[in-house]
């Protein structure tokens, strides 16, 4: 951190007490705090901010000085940048009423002249924001307002994927625009209780929705990615055989992409991306008062350790059915834990630099599990056209008819892939289930920012 002149240390204390606009308040406390020696978390914690965006700041601060102060005079300062800064996250809402809204980015550019025009709606407004490489929780964060940072930061990204998914032309754009509504609605799940039901239930519905057109067209595109991975192990001359599953598949597909895009052009897709663009924005939105005359847990630190080791409880209450578990019990696992592994993804800024492990480990579990559901969804899939086979078939002269053989074969090796993936489960199990990833737990929880 340079050396500052006097003159320019007084300004940084004026700006901290007296700037019209709590983002340059914000920003003179940070470098206030970090020239008396503070650490980066100690600084976040005061203004409000992420990490991220208190270190974005002490960089521009050695690089420009005081010239991050649009509109004052910067004296010994560094030539200003005209790149427009890092969005800045409003403060969690402490008291009832809620915090003023804060001038956009957009005015804090050097030169008036060339503000953009501002956007026309909240959804355009979170897809104009540089994306911020996390939610930003505090510890000291409602967890209304913790929920609404996490609800805010995936829905950029289902935003953001959107335009993809509609072309079509890069699967991964539909899979990561559906990644992001089920970690919506699991944050629901974790944050729901803190909201007002009738004030979230629209967006859970459209949540719902929005998942359900997404679903099929992915589950698809999976089902015939493996199925091209299985053909590869074919000599090329075998390779054909699986084309009256794969065509049946993808005339479903692009009956099931024809639907996703119909919805998404919807006036109710539309109705609900705006509605739920606005409940984002708007701290202390549906937020459920505190009742009663006793204080009642409600911040981030009081209420995320308990969270977390309730969502391991639900996954280790299997350990009793597992030596004989039947599928169902299985794929019910992997929910319990695909929710535990969220839990702690959505607490990870503020836990212990061992939540990374953590979230490794249960985040194997749950692939293991869900490649067993993959393979028994699709030896179910299979089946049912093979039982259709003949009816399919009956159109045909005798001579004419197909050989269901190759797929047959392949109904036999996902058979034998669910088999191989329950006869591991128990020893994937054990590596879990271990006292170093209850260690590993414990310090991730107690490390933690409270």
């Amino acid at each position: 951190m340079p050396e500052i002149s006097a003159s320019n240390l007084e300004r940084l204390r004026a700006l901290a007490e007296n700037a019209p606009r709590a983002p340059l308040r914000r920003r003179a406390v940070i470098i206030l705090r970090t020239l008396e020696g503070q650490s980066t978390r100690q600084a976040a914690a005061e203004v409000s901010l992420s990490r991220g965006q208190v270190r974005y700041w002490k960089r521009r601060w050695r690089e420009e000085e005081m010239g991050i102060f649009p509109g004052e005079d910067a004296g010994d300062a560094a030539p200003k940048v005209t790149a427009p800064p890092e969005s800045e996250s409003r403060p969690p809402e402490i008291s009832a009423a809620p915090p003023p809204a804060e001038v956009p980015a957009a005015e804090e550019s050097a030169s008036p002249a060339r503000v953009a025009a501002p956007p026309r709606s909240p959804v355009e407004a979170l897809l104009r924001e540089a994306p911020l490489p996390s939610p930003g929780l505090l510890p000291d964060d409602p967890m209304s307002e913790a929920g609404r940072k996490i609800l805010r930061y995936h829905f950029i990204r289902m935003l953001q994927n959107e335009a993809g998914t509609r072309r079509g032309e890069d699967i991964e754009a539909l899979h990561d625009m559906r990644v992001a509504t089920r970690r919506m609605r699991a944050a629901f799940e974790v944050f729901a209780p803190y909201y007002r039901r009738k004030a979230v239930r629209p967006f859970l519905r459209g949540l719902r929705a929005t998942g359900k057109a997404l679903g099929r067209v992915r589950d698809l595109d999976v089902f015939m990615a493996k199925a091209q991975k299985y053909l590869k192990t074919l000599p090329k001359a075998e390779r054909g055989g699986l084309s009256p599953l794969l065509d049946a598949w993808q005339a479903e597909r692009e009956a099931a992409r024809a639907r996703m895009t119909t919805y998404l052009d919807s006036d109710k897709y539309r109705r609900f991306v705006e509605t739920f663009a606005r409940f984002l924005e708007t701290p202390g939105a549906g937020a459920r008062p505190q009742e009663g005359a006793l204080p009642q847990p409600f911040r981030v630190c009081e209420v995320a350790p308990v969270l977390i080791y309730d969502r391991l409880a639900h996954v280790l209450a299997y350990e009793p059915v597992l030596a004989q578990a039947y599928i169902a019990q299985l794929h019910a696992l992997r929910i319990a834990f695909k929710r535990l592994r969220y839990t702690v993804e959505f607490f990870r800024e503020v836990l212990g630099e061992e939540a990374g492990e953590v979230i490794a480990r249960i985040k194997a579990m749950q692939d293991h599990l869900g490649d067993l559901n993959d393979a028994d969804v699709a030896c179910e899939i299979i089946s049912r056209f093979l039982a259709a086979w003949d009816e399919n078939q009956r159109a045909l002269p005798l001579s004419e008819r197909d050989n269901p053989q190759p797929i047959v074969a392949y109904l036999a090796y996902r058979h034998a892939e669910r088999h191989r993936l329950m006869t591991t489960f128990p020893a994937a199990w054990e590596q879990f289930h271990s006292p170093e990833f209850k260690r590993l737990l414990a310090l991730a929880v107690a490390g933690g920012g409270w």
